[in-house]
């Protein structure tokens, strides 16, 4: 654990922000961003020269600037959300976790604040998810957006989570195998120390 520096902070953000100037996006469109969020979920099986690009493309379409911003030293945020204009959201990531389930679940959480809260306001996740409502909302919208309720619940209800069986269910609900293994995890349903092979390593 570490403190945040604020000037790392503010850094990292304007950095996101000048990156999305340059980004030509369409105006803002609820119902084309849970679509492209449909086709995002699917390219969480892909490698990052792969679904970055398609991201940043599918989300322009939408009308929001998906950046994906390097760590500094000395920052906390994993993610971001800020409304550029009324018309254009800057959803920014950083590969601070180096790996797949990290990332995958920061995208779909920031995702959710710009589906679920308003244009007003400004979220940087700190990697703790739990500031609150507005906090909890944007959680739920991403573990339900990456692996439906009903899929998660009768896979969950097993007594025992074999590699293979993980792997398995990541093929059927379409995800990541690293995705599933960070969410039993976090349920605390599979010890931290089993299966990070999984987890695709980002760099």
């Amino acid at each position: 654990a570490f403190q945040a520096e604020p000037g790392a902070v503010a850094a990292w953000l304007r950095r996101g922000e000048l990156e999305a100037q340059r980004l030509e996006c369409a105006p803002f469109d609820a119902g084309r961003f849970r679509a492209a969020l449909v086709r995002i979920r699917a390219l969480t099986v892909a490698l990052p020269e792969v679904f970055q690009p398609e991201v940043v493309r599918l989300c322009a379409e939408a009308g929001v600037a998906a950046v994906f911003v390097p760590e500094l030293p000395r920052i906390r945020a994993s993610g971001a959300v800020r409304w550029l204009t009324p018309t254009k959201a800057l959803l920014q990531v950083c590969l601070r976790y180096k790996s797949d389930d990290q990332l995958w679940f920061t995208f779909f959480h920031e995702a959710g604040h710009i589906l679920l809260h308003g244009k007003r306001e400004a979220f940087i996740d700190d990697g703790n998810g739990n500031g609150g409502q507005k906090e909890q909302e944007a959680n739920r919208f991403a573990a339900d957006q990456l692996i439906p309720p009903p899929q998660w619940r009768r896979f969950a209800a097993r007594s025992f989570f074999s590699r293979e069986a993980i792997v398995a269910f990541a093929e059927e609900a379409g995800v990541a195998p690293g995705i599933v293994t960070g969410r039993l995890q976090h349920e605390a349903l599979l010890p931290v120390s089993h299966c990070n092979d999984l987890k695709r390593r980002l760099h």
